[in-house]
This record gives structure tokens, C-alpha cells and sequence, in this order.
């Protein structure tokens, strides 16, 4: 078995984009079922607050980014959206705080729905601009992933599995994860970013062909 692991973040368009290519690439790859997928925690903003506040389109221009500038990078986001059949609006993004979604995911991982929920989550922030932060938004979203209500109170209304997402975050530090979406092998980053998917299944070809020669040898 192959174990992948990766960092990503919900708020993060280029990981909802990874996520789709990652499923490209390994329907396409022909030893998927022997690939494990476990997704980390990883917050771009670990200080932004749960009330959405600016725009993300205002955020960056406070950093001086220009209109201009900003109209062509979203709209470039927007169509590569498009070409993955998934609807990304980021000039509309409020950011806002992951870490209580990071922690259901973690949860709905312990019942098998982390796929489910995970896609509920990316929808309702990059589609339709939901509040991911407020915990009535987000026990709306884990239900609608099979989630049980008990599990999902057990967790929003206490620190329920924020250890483990700590745990991600430390570790990915640990092995210089700094930008994400974030594929790492054997406690390697095997390859980051905003990449196709043509790369990620060279990756897992590559990646493969390690793993089957170390266990033979062992």
C-alpha cells in the first residue's frame, strides 16, 4: 500500500483544484487501489477571524496589488475553475477562520465521510460563499455528509479533535510544508502547488516504482 498524504486547506482554491486533479490522476493511474489518501490540516490564515470581514479582492489590494492586476489573477483561477467542473468565485471570498471545519473533517475521517464532508465544505466556501467558521453553517454541511449530530456537537462544542489537527500543522512544519496543496510520501514532499494532473500521476508513477522495489528488497 502507497500511503499519500496531503496538506491542504478548505479555503484554498488551488487545493480545491488539487483535489479534483488528485482524482484524476489516480483514476488514471492503475494501481489505485493500493494508494492510501490521508488529507492533513494546513491554515493559510491561522489568525483570521470567524466573522467574515473584507473581501479577498479588498485584502489584496491593501497589499498593493492592483485592480487590474487582481481582475486577471481571479479570472485565471475562475477558468481553470471551470475547466475542472467545479465553480470558484475568489474576488467574492470572505476569508475566514478553518480550523473548526479542519476539526470535523478530522472527525468525519474517524467514520469514513472525510471525502464527503471535505466536499461539502469546498463547495459551500468557493461555490456559495458560505461562512465556514460559523458552527451553524458547518453542522448544516457534516450533516448533509452523514455526520451524526452527536459527533458533530461532541466536537463544535468543545476542542474535540483539535489535537490532531495541531498535530498536522506541526508536522508539516516539521517537514517544511509551507505551501499547499502539498503531496508528501514517505515523509517527503513528492510535489506542491498548482500542478495538473499529468504531473501528479508522474508522481505517483514514480512514487510507486520506488515503493515495489524497497519492499521487494526487504
Amino acid at each position: 500500500m502507497l500511503t499519500v498524504e496531503i496538506w491542504s486547506d478548505v479555503v484554498c482554491p488551488w487545493c480545491y483544484l488539487g483535489k479534483r486533479r488528485w482524482e484524476a490522476a489516480l483514476a488514471r493511474f492503475p494501481h489505485a487501489d493500493q494508494v492510501e489518501t490521508v488529507w492533513r490540516s494546513f491554515e493559510l490564515r491561522v489568525n483570521q477571524p470567524i466573522v467574515p470581514g473584507d473581501s479577498l479582492n479588498e485584502m489584496m489590494r491593501r497589499d498593493g496589488h492592483s485592480q487590474e492586476e487582481l481582475d486577471g489573477i481571479f479570472q485565471s483561477i475562475i477558468d481553470l475553475g471551470d475547466k475542472e467542473g467545479i465553480a470558484l468565485r475568489p474576488g467574492e471570498y470572505r476569508p475566514v477562520n478553518s480550523f473548526d471545519a479542519h476539526r470535523l473533517l478530522h472527525a468525519a475521517e474517524g467514520h469514513g465521510l472525510v471525502n464527503a464532508l471535505m466536499e461539502r465544505v469546498l463547495y459551500a466556501y468557493h461555490s456559495e460563499l458560505s461562512n465556514i467558521a460559523d458552527h451553524e453553517v458547518l453542522r448544516a454541511l457534516a450533516v448533509d455528509a452523514g455526520l451524526s449530530r452527536a459527533t458533530i456537537s461532541e466536537v463544535l462544542s468543545g476542542d474535540g479533535c483539535a489535537t490532531e489537527v495541531r498535530a498536522d500543522e506541526a508536522r508539516g512544519a516539521a517537514i517544511k510544508v509551507t505551501s499547499v496543496p502539498a503531496f508528501v510520501v514517505d515523509g517527503r514532499e513528492a510535489i506542491h502547488g498548482a500542478v495538473e494532473s499529468d504531473a501528479i500521476l508522474a508522481m505517483l508513477t514514480e512514487e510507486w516504482e520506488r515503493h515495489t522495489v524497497a519492499a521487494s528488497s526487504d
